[in-house]
C-alpha cells in the first residue's frame, strides 16, 4: 500500500487547523507533518503556537502578513540536524573548503541582516498587531452577524487565532466583491483551488463534494489592515448591507 511521505497542513487566514489530531494521525502512520503557518504567526492551539506541532513549521514575512520583513520567511523544527541541513541548502550547499565547491544542489534562500533586523523590530510589535486584528474581527462579526446568509470561520476555546485576514462566506460573494472594489475598498475571493489551475487540472483530485470549489465560489476577504480606521470599517459594513439589501 502506497502512502504519502509528508502532509502539509495550512492554518488558513490566521485560524488554527485541528492540528493536534492531525499530528497524532501522522505519527501513527509514519508520515512527516509540515505546518504551513504562513498566515498564523502568533495563533495558539491548546496553549502551543501553530508551527510547533509538526516536524517542520513555516512562517511567511511577506508584505501582506501580520509581521513583515518585506519578503522571506522562517523555517523551524525540533530536530537540530534538519535545521542545519536546511541552512546548508539555503546557503548554496557550499562545502567548508577554502575554494568554492558544491557536492549537492543548493539555493540562495538567505535573508539579509537588514531585513532580519526589521523582523526583530516587527516581532516586538506582534502582540499589538494581533490585538488590533482581534478588534477588527470582533467589529465585523458583530456588525455582520445574522445578515442574510453570511457565515464566519468558527473556532472554539482551544483556538486563539491571530485574526490575520477577515473572511466570510455568502452566496452573494461576487456582488459584494464588485461593490467593495468599485468603492476602492480592496477585497478578494479565495485562491483558486489547485485542482482548477491549468497545470494541475489533469492530476488526481479526491473529494467527497468539491469542498474547495464551494469555498472558492462563496468566500471573500475584506479590508482589515491594522491601520484601518473606524470610518473605513463602517463604510465596508454599509456597502455590504446595501449590496445584500439591493
Amino acid at each position: 500500500e502506497k502512502k504519502p511521505k509528508a502532509l502539509i497542513v495550512t492554518h488558513l487566514y490566521g485560524m488554527c487547523a485541528d492540528i493536534e489530531k492531525i499530528a497524532d494521525i501522522c505519527r501513527l502512520h509514519g508520515v512527516y507533518l509540515i505546518e504551513d503557518a504562513a498566515e498564523s504567526l502568533g495563533a495558539i492551539f491548546k496553549g502551543k503556537h501553530t508551527g510547533t506541532f509538526g516536524d517542520f513549521g513555516i512562517y511567511s514575512f511577506n508584505g501582506n502578513k501580520i509581521l513583515t520583513t518585506s519578503g522571506g520567511g522562517m523555517l523551524i523544527s525540533h530536530n537540530k540536524d534538519w535545521i542545519e541541513k536546511a541552512k546548508f541548502y539555503s546557503t548554496q550547499a557550499k562545502e567548508p573548503f577554502i575554494h568554492y565547491e558544491h557536492l549537492e544542489y543548493g539555493y540562495n534562500y538567505r535573508m539579509s541582516n537588514v531585513l532580519a533586523a526589521i523582523g526583530v523590530a516587527q516581532m516586538e510589535q506582534l502582540p499589538n498587531f494581533i490585538l488590533r486584528k482581534k478588534e477588527i474581527d470582533t467589529f465585523y462579526r458583530n456588525a455582520l452577524s445574522g445578515l442574510d446568509d453570511i457565515r464566519f470561520q468558527a473556532y472554539d476555546d482551544a483556538i486563539n487565532p491571530n485574526c490575520w485576514l477577515f473572511t466570510f462566506r455568502t452566496g452573494k460573494q461576487q456582488k459584494i466583491l464588485e461593490a467593495l472594489n468599485k468603492n476602492n475598498l480592496q477585497s478578494r475571493p479565495f485562491w483558486v483551488p489547485m485542482n482548477q489551475l491549468p497545470m494541475f487540472k489533469n492530476e488526481m483530485y479526491i473529494s467527497s463534494g468539491d469542498i474547495a470549489g464551494t469555498i472558492y465560489n462563496e468566500c471573500l476577504s475584506i479590508p482589515c489592515s491594522t491601520n484601518i480606521t473606524q470610518q473605513e470599517l463602517e463604510q465596508v459594513v454599509s456597502i455590504i448591507k446595501n449590496t445584500i439589501a439591493g
